[in-house]
């Protein structure tokens, strides 16, 4: 594939929200100006998000529509306010509230997709729809992005690396820019704090949400996790220290002072949101140490599906029974005296590791000579080539279900019955998440078959390197009816992404 098409679905996918931000809006006199309006109003509501302003409800967006269209000394109707306002919270009309979408050409299967976004979402920190509040919006990750890219970032810095670009900043005399990046490390922390916080109100809902969170083999790597804050306290220290000796070099310059004065109340208020974040995260390894401790039968490794907690717990307990039928239909066959035949383990294992034996009859002495057996070698090049499709749709939607298959070009389900390892990987992704570490390794170091396929793929498709880091789980829903394709019944998981920290 030509090296203009590497990754050009993905640049697509961050592009679009841009192109489509106020499209179709019929907003007369104001159509030139539109995608000016909206983007400011963007930016409106990202920083009252990071100084925790809840202001952001329709009626403000809507205000902050008109006032901004004052500020730029332009003239708008209600009706126009009205429309543009709507035109960012949703497609179409408002009773449906749609998302938007866009089409994008995917390079590795050569088809047109469909993209869906939104600019803003419910924020469930401030909505309280249960006490008859309205909703308070937030930006989405699609928003942020754009306004990461205005400042000319595609991707946000980790949190060492901002502090790190904002000493450079002040070494350099840039007050009020290094002003201004604080600001992006202040939405950082707090989109990680939101985790956080989702994170430990599920695990205490549900502690069992630890067998599938296991990033958070964090338990292990508390001591890590403690040192890399202590280094983030550290650079707070080093930044403060820097603006106190910059304040003592020019106590003769207003100007400069009040811009210090700035900057030195923003480093408090980053290093105080980053103290509350680091307290939260130590709590919840505290506490997932605790479950672990008090209830050490909830993390044993279990088979997929279990009667007592797929069919008894979640779907007895909570439903109740329709008919007694139901019962009959679940439990009979745990009491039929009539098995299905199994194949020896022997039998399957051959199958799995050879061909058939190759037979050569002697017609003189009536003698069979020894039969041949040959040792079968994976296609990693065909197995490759069937999984790149499912790596596309992960880095798109961040899920794959196998259903998907039946959706695809024949000529690409046919991949997956080119080798029995295709699907075989499929299944191997279930046993336990993955933490994907491969991409500086040598391919002679890798045992897992799912890190040898993740290493083929990222050689092979350079747009996957993206997953390097980051956490391979699967999701099962036990209400969902087996999936059955190609005349095989396959258990109805999702194979998930999760981003690294």
């Amino acid at each position: 594939m030509n090296e203009s098409w590497e990754g050009f679905s993905g640049r697509m996918q961050r592009l679009n929200p841009l192109f489509e931000l106020g499209r179709g809006m019929d907003v007369g006199e104001l159509k030139p100006y539109i995608q000016t309006i909206l983007m400011q109003v963007l930016l409106t509501i990202f920083y009252r998000e990071l100084n925790d302003d809840d202001q952001r409800r329709k009626s403000d967006i809507k205000y902050m529509v008109e006032d901004t269209i004052k500020q730029m000394k332009l003239l708008a109707d209600d009706k126009q306010i009205e429309r543009m306002t709507s035109g960012l919270l949703y497609s179409g009309k408002e009773e449906y509230s749609q998302p938007f979408e866009a089409f994008y050409f995917d390079e590795i299967r050569q088809s047109w997709e469909t993209q869906v976004f939104r600019y803003v979402t419910m924020d469930e920190l401030y909505t309280n729809l249960e006490l008859g509040g309205s909703i308070v919006y937030k930006l989405t990750e699609v928003s942020q992005e754009m306004i990461f890219m205005s400042r000319e970032m595609a991707e946000e810095f980790s949190i060492t690396i901002e502090q790190l670009y904002s000493m450079q900043l002040i070494k350099n005399g840039n007050f009020r820019k290094a002003t201004r990046n604080l600001d992006h490390l202040i939405s950082r922390v707090n989109r990680l704090m939101a985790k956080e916080f989702s994170f430990q109100k599920e695990m205490i809902n549900n502690p069992k949400i630890l067998l599938m969170e296991e990033e958070m083999q964090r338990a292990d790597n508390r001591v890590e996790i403690e040192k890399q804050f202590d280094e983030e306290k550290s650079h707070f220290r080093t930044i403060t220290s820097m603006i106190e000796k910059t304040k003592r070099r020019n106590e003769q310059d207003d100007d400069i002072q009040k811009e210090l004065h700035l900057l030195q109340e923003k480093v408090g208020h980053t290093r105080q949101l980053h103290d509350r974040f680091a307290k939260l995260v130590i709590q919840n390894i505290s506490y997932e140490m605790k479950l672990k401790a008090e209830n050490p039968s909830l993390f044993w490794e279990n088979s997929l599906v279990s009667f007592r907690e797929h069919l008894y717990e979640n779907v007895f307990m909570k439903e109740g029974i329709r008919s007694f039928s139901a019962i009959e239909t679940v439990l009979s066959p745990l009491f039929s005296p009539k098995n299905e035949f199994i194949l020896p383990l022997d039998w399957i294992w051959g199958e799995q590791e050879f061909d058939e034996k190759q037979v050569v009859d002697a017609v003189v002495d009536e003698e069979t000579e020894e039969s041949i057996t040959q040792m079968r070698v994976t296609d990693w090049n065909s197995v490759s080539k069937a999984w790149s499709y499912v790596f596309q749709q992960l880095q798109a939607t961040g899920e794959f279900s196998l259903a998907e298959l039946s959706t695809f070009p024949l000529e690409v389900q046919d991949l997956w019955l080119e080798e029995s390892e295709t699907i075989d990987l499929w299944m191997m992704f279930d046993k336990k998440p993955l933490k994907v570490q491969v991409l500086h390794r040598k391919e002679e170091t890798l045992s897992d078959e799912r890190e040898i396929l993740l290493y083929k793929l990222m050689k092979e498709y350079p747009q996957f390197q993206v997953f390097e880091g980051t956490k391979i789980y699967t999701m099962f829903d036990h209400r969902a009816e087996p999936i059955l394709w190609q005349r095989t019944k396959i258990t109805p998981f999702k194979l998930c992404i999760q981003e690294a920290y």
